[in-house]
């Protein structure tokens, strides 16, 4: 089924350490130039996009960076598909049916999403144009898949899915419908995002023990790794910056933030600080722009904030 992964976050709250020092927070806009490890990230101010429209889940950007997708609870209590034009401020609703759909990921032309769908206990996923509303079955619904992630040049979609009762990771190819088995663990695979190049595909998983953190796999070799993390329950990475950076989810902290993760050196920074949740962090490498989820303000709104990234 569906997790919500704020239910899902225990609290495993513990002292981080990062290069010998505490995870340090991300505080001031450029003019401050506030650096992060090899990669010269910087960050601007928060920035508030859209909200007061039910419990929001999930987060995508399209291609083009003018277009938001997420779940929204607003019309059923449950969650459809939303389509937001950040210009505009509009917003349509593109799925209207009696389940809970949410997870969405733009295709690479920007005119479908690809998103999960739980039917009565089905979990699976779908194809729905923007335009014309069509509606195409991707994955089998004899197997639970959810997490759908597309890659680079929209040939191929990763998801995890619940087979013999294991978590494990599958990679389809999108021509012709064959799937491709990427683990074979007994532990709790799960959101896996395609790195920029394609190569590696990040994900978070408890096959190290109680908690949950990240992990790296190489599509070549089909290699695992661990990513070095803020520790506490760390989940739903974003795809990475340039090969730099990602961005997760921890609550290391105490509640949920979003953190960059450094894919170059053993270094985390905490990049969100308010007191309520921050959720589902997604890029706009076209723009240079991270959003996400968060509840800082009581109610479930997204919020951006532009970033600049050094050589």
């Amino acid at each position: 089924m569906l997790r919500d992964c704020a239910a899902l976050c225990r609290v495993f709250v513990r002292k981080q350490i990062v290069a010998n020092k505490p995870v340090l927070a991300v505080t001031s806009f450029f003019a401050a130039a506030t650096l992060l490890w090899a990669a010269s990230l910087s960050f601007g101010a928060n920035t508030r996009v859209f909200g007061e429209y039910g419990k929001l889940q999930t987060l995508a950007v399209s291609p083009s960076g003018d277009l938001l997708a997420f779940s929204s609870d607003y019309r059923d209590q449950k969650g459809d598909i939303v389509l937001y034009n950040i210009a505009t401020k509009s917003k349509t609703t593109l799925t209207k049916t009696p389940y809970l759909e949410s997870q969405p990921v733009f295709s690479r032309d920007g005119k479908a999403i690809y998103y999960f769908i739980n039917e009565g206990g089905k979990g699976s996923i779908q194809k729905i144009e923007i335009a014309s509303g069509a509606i195409t079955q991707i994955t089998n619904k004899s197997f639970w898949c959810e997490f759908p992630s597309l890659s680079p040049d929209g040939k191929l979609l990763a998801y995890y899915s619940k087979r013999d009762n294991k978590y494990n990771l599958y990679e389809m190819n999108l021509s012709n419908g064959s799937e491709k088995r990427l683990t074979k663990e007994s532990s709790f695979d799960f959101g896996p995002v395609y790195s920029s190049n394609g190569q590696q595909i990040y994900f978070y998983s408890n096959r190290k023990g109680s908690s949950f953190s990240l992990f790296k796999l190489d599509r070549a070799s089909g290699n695992v790794t661990s990513l070095f993390g803020p520790g506490g329950f760390t989940f739903q990475p974003s795809r990475d910056v340039r090969g730099k950076a990602l961005f997760a989810v921890s609550n290391a902290a105490g509640n949920n933030d979003v953190y960059a993760i450094s894919l170059e050196a053993n270094r985390v920074d905490q990049v969100t600080t308010a007191a309520g949740n921050d959720f589902f962090p997604a890029i706009d490498a076209r723009h240079n722009k991270l959003y996400y989820i968060s509840q800082r303000e009581g109610d479930y709104a997204i919020y951006s904030r532009a970033y600049q990234v050094g050589n």
